[in-house]
């Protein structure tokens, strides 16, 4: 205060018209701005949601239709059988991919083939594999595993804590997938 007292009345004019307008240049940039561009956003998003929508439903029909879609994208991929040759090597080649890009580090990998119950019913095949890795790396092969279109199911799975390090698991698990005629 003792400064704006010793300017003169024009110039604590200048400092008070320049100190309330840098208020006001900072309440717009750190308030006002960030609220009016996040309501831009907003509005944008829904208006491209209501189209996504709008296509959808004329070209499905009914929300029914949609509801059908949706509940037929959220079943697994699947690929029919081929020859066991081939679709071992398919299903190794893609459980393989998977682990490497979820960080497992395998050991060893184990084939043996059954038959399934039923009229008409395709063999099964079962892969056995063997690896170390850490819980999230297991966590996200078990996410990318319903990505596969040649697996069918889990048929076992177990998980052991390494006692020198618990951050390391050592895992085992048995993949199932269904095997084509021998031709």
């Amino acid at each position: 205060m003792k400064i704006l007292n010793q300017l003169s009345p024009r110039e604590r004019k200048t400092v008070l018209y320049g100190a309330a307008i840098a208020v006001l240049i900072i309440v717009w940039f750190v308030f006002i701005e960030p609220t009016v561009q996040q309501g831009r956003q907003l509005r944008t998003q829904l208006r491209q949601e209501r189209q996504k929508l709008s296509m959808l439903l004329a070209k499905e029909g009914t929300p029914e239709a949609l509801k059908q879609k949706n509940l037929t994208m959220m079943v697994p991929t699947l690929e029919m059988p081929v020859s066991v040759e081939k679709q071992n090597q398919l299903l190794r080649d893609k459980i393989t991919q998977q682990l490497q890009q979820a960080g497992v580090q395998v050991k060893n990998f184990q084939f043996s083939t059954g038959t399934a119950q039923g009229p008409a019913a395709s063999g099964v095949i079962t892969l056995q594999c063997r690896g170390q890795c850490q819980f999230s790396s297991l966590l996200r092969f078990l996410d990318e595993l319903k990505k596969n279109p040649y697996y069918v199911g889990i048929e076992e799975l177990s998980v052991k804590v390494d006692e020198k390090n618990r951050q390391d698991l050592e895992i085992v698990f048995t993949v199932s997938a269904f095997r084509g005629s021998g031709a």
